[in-house]
């Protein structure tokens, strides 16, 4: 049976070095109709051509360019989501490495009809792709399948998420600052939706020097400001309040 179509987040800024490696990892699992969107920040590196270069030769990728003043990573990857067409959304980082089982495992969880948010675990690698860490969940507490248990304890990777393109109006526009989009969006949806857990590895997050995520876990100002920014966010959010009652009022 054909699953649902697919469509790839991906912002890409100064990412020559493991660009190439990550795509093709993308789209040897991609379906002709699934589509990578790829969002470009101006880069200092050959980033530019090499996302071209696979938009010439395949027809799944489409590389639009991110002409907000403000820029930056979360600036970026909302570019792309609003260019996403169908009807399951992944975000991917410009540095990773999936595994050829990814998409279908995830896609799995989609065929609960309640759930809107999948997150999955990873292996943490070095540079060169080398396991420093089996399990990024045993380093951040293990996944939290609530909105109060996330504020507790942020913990979502934006690379190991996908949702339903509905949730696009709860997500957009994408509030956060720094690289916190994937903790908003996961909190977002688990007001709307059901978060499914998948405790499985499905990509190696490579870390290095160069890439968005912290080198260590962000100072506790930082954190207030990111909790206070989900909260108030939430609360300005197309029928939160509604959503409240009618729980309230269940009980």
């Amino acid at each position: 049976m054909m699953r649902m179509p697919v469509s790839v987040a991906m912002a890409v800024c100064n990412g020559e070095r493991y660009l190439a490696a990550q795509i093709d990892t993308i789209l040897s699992q991609l379906n002709q109709n699934d589509e990578l969107i790829v969002s470009y920040d101006p880069s200092n590196d050959a980033t530019l051509s090499i996302v071209k270069g696979y938009e010439a030769a395949d027809n799944r990728v489409r590389v639009i360019y991110n002409h907000e003043h403000s820029r930056g990573l979360v600036s970026n990857f909302e570019n792309a989501l609003k260019d996403c067409a169908n009807e399951i959304i992944f975000y991917a980082d410009q540095d990773d490495y999936w595994f050829s089982n990814k998409i279908n495992r995830v896609m799995k969880e989609f065929d609960n009809p309640e759930v809107l948010v999948v997150v999955h675990d990873a292996k943490l690698t070095d540079e060169n792709l080398h396991v420093v860490n089996e399990s990024t969940f045993a380093l951040r507490g293990g996944a939290r399948d609530s909105f109060i248990g996330n504020l507790v304890r942020l913990s979502y990777i934006g690379c190991c998420m996908a949702f339903r393109k509905e949730a696009l109006g709860y997500i957009l526009p994408l509030p956060t600052k720094g690289r916190s989009h994937d903790w908003w969006t996961g909190s977002i949806c688990c007001c709307y939706g059901r978060m499914a857990i998948v405790d499985e590895p499905l990509i190696l997050h490579r870390f290095h020097t160069n890439n968005a995520t912290p080198k260590k876990r962000p100072g506790f100002r930082y954190q207030l400001v990111v909790r206070v920014t989900i909260l108030f966010n939430t609360a300005k959010r197309r029928g939160f309040a509604q959503l409240i009652r009618r729980r309230l009022s269940s009980r």
